[in-house]
């Protein structure tokens, strides 16, 4: 006897229900709508991504070196299951990265927890690279997003010459904006997205921390004193980024300008200098050569920078919001790896004179101060902690209070510790980098220019407390309430991060000698500046 379709409707439905956690998410949940039109990204258990959204022109042709412009709107729904492309960067072997000709590269990408919610906390991450390389596809904040509750923009830039060349033909042709920042433009442009389009992913375009680390975090220093940029952010996150050596003045860009563009082969001044470098290539513009350790840099004395970031933090004339700002123990490793890549051996021999050439008549006090001796014969580590203490840690503990002065919400600060974080850098050093700059990047991230990192229990633990911390900053709050306190204008105590080891940090100066070092010409008065002696994120290439 047949069963009645009344008794098998009870059946179905109970069937359904015990099957609703196995289907795959809604469609809909994949596909958002911008203002310039609906995007499809990927759902999983891991959160929801959207990858490769432009969010401004493509700044080829006569929009090179220009002010981003608006991206153009499209029909139906765009895929945004793949990250866009690197900007024009160059190879940089020593970290692994490869070259790039690609000028249309303004592109976001959009980490949300499982759909649901609204008014979520939005952090904007730019990335590092010395204003030269580097790539927001490196960045997959998926875990970040969803164990921290935020959304979370990664976003592409104008690197090198593209984003950071100064020339007075320039500066003529666009009264408003000079010449010299266009990578900071891009990323305004990203910030000026998100504010537009933040509701449509579950975040509050009121709640926006502007962050990143190395030349990322220096652009979040230049973002925190750039008028356009005010309003657009309400907290910031700089990671081993001393807001001091952000920029460059224009005088010297200039100069640098004028002679790349004759290295170029466009002489001549005017209208005729610019239209002869737009007729080139990426790839020809990549290889012109360069003076100066790093000819790409942020420029003040422009509309986008009128001063300094180091000068106008010092004046206390920065946007008033609170900062989480720090550094690694070990900062100047990577700047003994770097200098041996040229082909100049750390000894006996060579330690005093690259300290005399650096740090000119100081060079003796600062050898006397970080013999060799101490770090058991290895002149490398020396260097590394010379370098590391004099143009990252000291400086970034005097950005810090500078800030505190009049930052509503506070200042905290953090040294991160762990001597024995994975190595995201490419081939072996020959000697411990310990805590290097950038190496605390994949216990924020899931870094994707490097190998598959693992992390041991005690320093996934460390990554919790972290992703933690970090997520209650940007939601508002304190990063680990009375247990961090702020800067204040007391002794610098920043929260140390160690695996099984977060506590403050009770010797800092006295670690990294900042007393001695501000007897030494600062990095933005007399001593090496940021041009001439630099850190790079780390961007290595994925295999």
């Amino acid at each position: 006897m047949a069963t009645p379709r009344r008794l098998l409707l009870p059946v179905l439905l109970a069937v359904l229900a015990l099957l609703a956690g196995a289907v795959p998410a809604p469609a809909e949940d994949a596909v958002v709508t911008t203002d310039r039109g609906q995007v499809r990204g990927t759902v999983g258990d891991h959160g929801r991504a959207f990858l490769g959204i432009p969010f401004a022109a493509p700044p080829v042709g006569e929009r090179r070196w220009r002010p981003p412009q608006p991206a153009a709107a499209w029909s139906g729904v765009r895929d945004a299951t793949r990250f866009a492309g690197a900007c024009a960067q160059p190879a940089r072997p020593v970290l692994g990265t490869e070259e790039s000709v690609n000028e249309d590269c303004l592109y976001l990408n959009v980490f949300t927890p499982p759909a649901g919610g609204a008014g979520r906390p939005v952090l904007v991450w730019f990335h590092g690279g010395s204003f030269i390389s580097g790539s927001a596809a490196h960045y997959d904040a998926r875990r970040l997003a969803v164990t921290g509750d935020m959304v979370v923009v990664t976003a592409n830039y104008r690197l090198g010459a593209f984003g950071f060349l100064a020339h007075p033909g320039l500066t003529a042709e666009d009264a408003d904006a000079g010449s010299g920042n266009y990578g900071l433009l891009d990323q305004q442009a990203a910030l000026r997205w998100v504010r537009a389009n933040a509701a449509a992913f579950g975040g509050d375009a009121g709640r926006v921390t502007a962050g990143g680390q190395s030349s990322g975090g220096l652009s979040v220093c230049g973002h925190l004193v750039s008028p356009p940029a005010r309003g657009l952010f309400t907290r910031a996150l700089v990671q081993s980024a001393p807001c001091g050596v952000a920029s460059r003045p224009l005088a010297e860009a200039q100069s640098a300008g004028t002679g790349f563009a004759t290295g170029a082969g466009c002489l001549g001044t005017g209208p005729a200098v610019v239209a002869c470098l737009r007729s080139k290539t990426a790839a020809q513009l990549l290889k012109v050569p360069t003076t100066g350790a790093a000819p790409w840099w942020p420029v003040s004395g422009t509309p986008v920078l009128p001063e300094s970031p180091g000068e106008a933090v010092a004046a206390g004339r920065q946007a008033r919001v609170p900062v989480l700002t720090g550094n690694t123990l070990d900062e100047g490793t990577i700047g003994s790896v770097l200098l041996e890549s040229t082909g100049v051996r750390l000894n006996a021999v060579t330690y005093p004179v690259v300290l005399t050439t650096l740090f000119k008549l100081d060079g003796p006090r600062v050898a006397a101060r970080y013999p060799g001796s101490r770090y058991g014969g290895d002149y490398r580590l020396a260097f590394g902690a010379a370098f590391g203490d004099y143009l990252v840690a000291c400086p970034t503990r005097q950005a810090a209070r500078a800030l505190a002065a009049g930052a509503p919400g506070g200042v905290f600060g953090y040294e991160f510790a762990d001597r024995f974080a994975p190595d995201l850098y490419h081939g072996d050093p020959g000697f411990p980098l310990g805590a290097y700059h950038g190496a605390e990047i994949p216990y924020l991230f899931d870094y994707l220019a490097a190998d598959p990192v693992r992390l041991d229990p005690a320093q996934t633990r460390l990554a919790q407390a972290m992703t933690a911390s970090w997520a209650r900053f940007v939601a508002g709050r304190p990063p680990a309430g009375d247990a961090w306190p702020p800067v204040g204008a007391g002794p610098y105590r920043p929260m140390s991060l160690a695996p099984d080891a977060i506590r403050p940090r009770t010797d800092f100066e006295a670690g990294h000698q900042c007393d001695f070092w501000a007897t030494v010409p600062g990095p933005t008065s007399q001593g090496p500046t940021a041009t001439e002696v630099r850190l790079p994120g780390p961007v290595r290439s994925a295999p």
